[in-house]
């Protein structure tokens, strides 16, 4: 994505919540004349005492050279950046999620900037909306290939390296928590048979959790699972029935579920047999 629509999209929110303050009017009176020189001399004292809106800008500037009299500077743009980004600054936290994502000025770390973008895209940042959106995307493109790698490099099978995967991702391991792609990850190893991923996918339609809440489709998969001895699958099975979630309510088989679910060890048949005791 260009720096320039960077810019002008933080420009337009800073515009809508701009203080009383004219050193800061003059100086984005200057930006949006093009007259970078005279926005960056405005500018930075008022950065320097603070004010968030015009680190942001004065970041956005030293990142292209604009009116700063010296190459572009992303190091000192992130510095600026993560300045505005503490005070909760909606375009410089997604600048500098953008940031760590790219390794621009500050060490790659695809964690730490997917945070920080998931931040800002929380509190309804377009662009960081949008960029998330983007990693999501490009990630879940790329699954395949990053099983397989994990696959070789651990000499497992591709069952289990989908799950592992899944796990890195639903828990944000070394990589940015993406709950779509843990879900389609899980759901993968689930397609190959594998108990423990069924189960997993099984919480994620259950819960809507990277995917369309589907219960329906849950119960199936936990049943998948509970029929190769996943304890904890039991006991959802065992819910399900005791609520008919998916399914149709059957108090007796949701009590046999669980009770065998307990003996082979469930931590989850427990809450679910207190609530068949009420």
């Amino acid at each position: 994505m260009r720096w320039q629509r960077f810019l002008a999209g933080g420009l337009m929110v800073l515009l809508t919540t701009l203080p009383a303050h004219s050193d800061l009017r003059e100086g984005i009176a200057a930006y949006r004349a093009g007259d970078y020189a005279t926005a960056y001399r405005e500018l930075l004292p008022v950065a320097r005492a603070g004010d968030a809106e015009a680190q942001s800008l004065v970041a956005g500037m030293i990142a292209e050279g604009l009116g700063t009299g010296a190459a572009p500077n992303p190091t000192m743009a992130a510095d600026w950046y993560a300045l505005a980004a503490d005070q909760r600054h909606l375009h410089a936290t997604t600048m500098l999620g953008w940031y760590h994502m790219r390794g621009l000025g500050v060490p790659q770390d695809p964690v730490k900037g997917y945070r920080l973008l998931s931040r800002a895209a929380a509190r309804g940042e377009p662009q960081a909306i949008e960029m998330t959106k983007k990693v999501a995307q490009q990630t879940l493109t790329g699954l395949d290939e990053l099983v397989n790698a994990e696959a070789r490099k651990q000499s497992i099978d591709l069952a289990t390296a989908y799950y592992r995967v899944g796990q890195s991702f639903a828990k944000g391991y070394e990589v940015p928590r993406l709950l779509q792609v843990a879900a389609e990850a899980f759901h993968r190893a689930a397609k190959l048979g594998h108990s423990a991923a069924q189960f997993e996918f099984g919480l994620r339609l259950d819960r809507g959790e990277g995917l369309a809440e589907d219960p329906v489709r849950a119960f199936e998969w936990f049943s998948k699972a509970q029929a190769q001895g996943h304890a904890d699958a039991g006991a959802m099975v065992g819910r399900a029935l005791l609520l008919g979630r998916g399914t149709t309510a059957n108090r007796y088989r949701a009590l046999v579920a669980v009770t065998q679910a307990k003996a082979a060890g469930s931590d989850l048949a427990q809450q679910v047999l207190d609530q068949l005791g009420k």
